[in-house]
This record gives C-alpha cells, structure tokens and sequence, in this order.
C-alpha cells in the first residue's frame, strides 16, 4: 500500500473534513490540519474514529449538489424552477432529458460516492490492526465501514447501472484500467456489507454519537434495496425486523409529519438515517458543512429564508394533485402533509405571505420542507447556508416498505398508520394487487415528496417501460429507454479507457 495514491487519497481523507464531538453531536465539522498518510496513520484509536467520521463527509456534497437534481427534478414531482434564461444549464439537461457525458450533476455525484468508498474500503482494510482498539469501537467502525459502502455503491447502481466494483485499495495503475462490473454483482456486495453491518453495528448511540450508522438504519436500507430489486419476501423480511424491534431501536412516527423537520428533532426518534449538516458552513459551495436546500428551495426573491431565496426544485401540479381535497382548490388539501412540504399562495409566515406567482414558479408553489426562517440562520454565513440535517431513511419508510412488500392483507394496518397522521382515512380494504401497488406510490410520493425517492421509485416499478409512460405523461417527451442509467461521466473515461458508455450516450 506504499504508493503515491494511498499517499495522496490519505492526505485528502484527513485534510478534508473530520468530526469533532459536540452540540451538533459526531458530525460538528472542524477541517484539522494533515494527519500523515495511511502508511503511519491508523495508529491507535483516536486515528481509527476520525477515519471512519471522514468516511460520511462525502454524503454533505451529494445532498447539497446532486441527489435532489437526480430524485426529485428528474421526476415528476418537481421543475427545475430558479432564474430562467441560462440559470443552471447543467440542471436543465437533467430536467428536458438531454443530459450529457459533461454534466457538471452526474460528474459529481460519481466523484462523491467513488471518493466514499476509498475511504469506507481502508476503514474496512486497517480498523482491525489499530494498537489498543476496543472490541466495541472496532466493531462499530467496521460496521459504519460497511454501511458507508453499500450506500455509495446503492446510489452509484440506481444511477449509472453497471459500474466500476471494487473492495480494497487499488493503485494508480489498477484504478486506470479498472472495467465496469455487473450491476447484478454490485447489488451482491452491498446486501452483503449490509448483512455484516447489521450485525456489528449497535442499536442506539449517546448523544455525542447521534447521526452514525445502526443496526435499524442497516436493516432498514436492506430493505429498501430488495424493494428495489422486487425482492418483496426478504424487504418484507427486514422492514418488519425493523417494526417489531422498534422499541429496541427507538422509532416511532412524530405525531406532527411536520417535526421530522425541525432542528430540534434531528437524529430523533423517526430517523433512521440522515445527512448531517451544521452552521457556517461554506457559502454558494456543495462541499462545506452547511445545507444549502433551505436557500436554494426557498421562494426566489423572497425575504421569507435568507438570501432571499433562489426558488429551485418547484412542486409540479401534477404533484400537488397527488394530496386529497374536499374541493378544486389547494386551499382545500386536507393531508396534513402539505403544510410542512410545500408553499402555496396564501401560507403565512410571520410577516411573509407565499405570492400567487413568482419567477420559475408561476403557480406560487415552493418545497417547504427544509423551510428555516432569515431570523434562525443569520449568523451562517449570512444565512445562506443552515444547520437542518436531510433525512435519507425515516421509520415512516419502513412502513411503507413493509406495507408495500407484504401487499394489501398484510401491509394494509402498517400503510394506515403513515395516512393517519396525514389526518386521512384509511385505504380502502379488498384492493387488488395491481391497486395496492398505485395506492402505495401515491402514499410514498406524498409522504416522501422532495426527499429525493421519487424518480429511483418510477425506476424500480415491475413495468420496466413505466417510467417513461410516467414522465411523458408528464408532458416530458425526450424521455427514453437510455433514460434508466445517466452517462458514465466523460472525464472518468478521459482518465480509464476500459469504462464503456451507457447505450444511447
């Protein structure tokens, strides 16, 4: 392992962001200076923590950059919105289904979750040897190492299909030739990392390790990943491991939707799993240590969130249609949900009163969700970045995996919880399998709207073509079948002539 990569990607791990334990809890970033490389580091338990706390830093760029372009723009839950003209040309593409090899979103994302999983694979490789290592901190790192892995790599398969798959530290001249693998083998090494992971990490952390990877958070992404695989009996499996160990685990549903977003509440008793983020962090950037949603969601021009707001990522009525209402108007929307997702005209907040219309919302709507008011975030960096962590897994999730996977006879008691406390009736009983799935993706896009879920949900649908029928229906008509997987980025394939190109690229 001597060489001038491990050299130069331990410099990177340590130099970039580490976590030090204290209000904000293990993900309070602080950059330290150059640590030495891997060659000497590593060296005793300290060393071992801070490897494993660098090893999620590379979720904060993903979330802040690329997963809500990919989630929720692609989809038909959101346009683009933001200033028009040559605003955001790069999201543009994703958003009209004519993205290139050079898109600035997809590079990103690729770069992040390659640059996680370096650093998840030496945790993996040198957390057994560290001197004086206790049992309990060393099982803990490598199960946060596996848990890290399997995420980076289920984000990389969802995207890019096939991809580059590997579990040690390669060299210069390995990762230059390294070639796509299956994606039916990729999917085997993260359900594999998450059955060992499950196993090693613990249950509950205290309150300066709040935010790190458990065994629910493991089985829960499981499950999740044979949902997508259409493997109902083992989600199914999972889910309800996660439902009947809930007590153990600490979830439950908020009785408010609305406090799963509060700063109060992160890392509360509905998280599974979540983005840490916290104050000051670096400002119009993916990569510092603040969420940048809260301004760039906000409504654009708007003094109703710092910086006025830059109004992105803008509610579709084809979305807004998806809540229940007594009448036309959205005034009506009686799903408790709404008001905590989205902006219509009309809703008040302190002094401001959301517009019928704004530039690149014509409709007035604006996601709310990581709605943080000017007054709670004027000392972060003007207020243009804020604290508000981003949630990847919520125990609502795991009842709506359960209930989607276990079909109607089973799952039906577990959906109806998630709809009671959106103050609505429960579905109604003796559906058929087909209307159990279309009543489950509605339920899943209104609980999960602008979480980032919803186009890897029109994806996994068991109608391969569904997705397309889908966004058309949308009104988006370049869609097509080469749409499933994004362009390996060009520059990835500059670097390594053995990466093919997705078809149709």
């Amino acid at each position: 392992m001597k060489n001038k990569l491990l050299k130069t990607i331990a410099f990177l791990i340590f130099v970039g962001v580490t976590f030090t334990q204290c209000k904000k809890s293990l993900l309070d970033i602080e950059p330290p200076v150059p640590l030495g490389t891997v060659d000497n580091y590593y060296s005793n338990q300290t060393e071992a923590i801070n490897a494993v706390n660098a090893a999620y830093t590379p979720l904060s760029a993903i979330y802040n950059g690329a997963a809500w372009h990919l989630g929720d723009i692609m989809s038909d839950d959101a346009d683009q919105g933001g200033g028009g003209g040559l605003d955001g040309a790069e999201t543009a593409e994703l958003e009209n289904f004519n993205v290139t090899s050079f898109n600035p979103i997809i590079n990103l994302m690729w770069a992040q979750c390659y640059f996680g999983i370096l650093r998840t694979n030496l945790v993996i490789i040198k957390t057994d040897a560290v001197p004086g290592i206790t049992p309990a901190i060393k099982n803990r790192s490598l199960g946060e190492g596996r848990f890290l892995r399997a995420l980076y790599y289920y984000h990389l398969v969802r995207v890019f299909g096939d991809v580059p798959l590997y579990t040690n530290a390669i060299s210069v001249a390995e990762a230059s030739v390294i070639t796509r693998s299956p994606r039916a083998q990729v999917y085997a090494q993260i359900i594999a990392d998450l059955k060992i992971a499950e196993t090693l990490l613990p249950n509950t952390y205290g309150a300066t390790d709040k935010g790190r990877a458990t065994a629910g958070a493991a089985k829960g992404l499981l499950a999740a990943v044979y949902l997508t695989l259409g493997d109902k009996p083992n989600a199914a499996v999972k889910a309800k491991e996660v439902i009947d160990n809930r007590t153990l685990y600490g979830y439950d549903l908020w009785a408010d939707y609305g406090d799963n977003f509060k700063l109060e509440n992160e890392n509360g008793k509905e998280s599974l799993f979540e983005v840490q983020y916290r104050s000051g962090g670096g400002q119009f950037s993916d990569f510092g240590a603040g969420q940048k949603l809260n301004t760039f969601f906000g409504p654009r021009e708007q003094g109703v969130v710092q910086s006025a707001g830059y109004g992105w990522n803008v509610p579709t009525i084809n979305f807004m249609d998806q809540y229940e209402k007594t009448g036309a108007a959205y005034s009506t929307i009686i799903d408790k949900r709404r008001q905590r997702s989205v902006w219509i005209p009309g809703d008040v907040s302190g002094s401001y009163t959301q517009p019928a219309q704004l530039q690149g919302s014509p409709n007035g709507f604006n996601v709310k969700k990581y709605f943080i008011p000017a007054t709670n975030t004027l000392g972060d960096n003007g207020g243009w970045t804020c604290a508000l962590n981003v949630p990847i897994m919520r125990y609502a999730e795991i009842l709506l995996i359960y209930a989607e996977a276990a079909g109607p006879a089973l799952g039906k008691p577990f959906a109806d919880q998630v709809r009671a406390r959106a103050g609505l009736v429960p579905l109604a009983a003796g559906l058929s399998d087909a209307q159990w799935l279309d009543a489950m993706y509605k339920e899943r896009r209104v609980e999960f709207g602008f979480e980032m879920h919803r186009w890897y949900d029109l994806l996994r649908h068991p109608d391969p073509n569904y997705f397309i029928t889908v966004m058309k229906a949308a009104g988006k008509n370049n869609v097509a079948a080469k749409h499933r997987f994004m362009p390996i980025p060009q520059g990835e394939r500059d670097k390594n002539q053995a990466l093919t190109q997705n078809t149709g690229y």
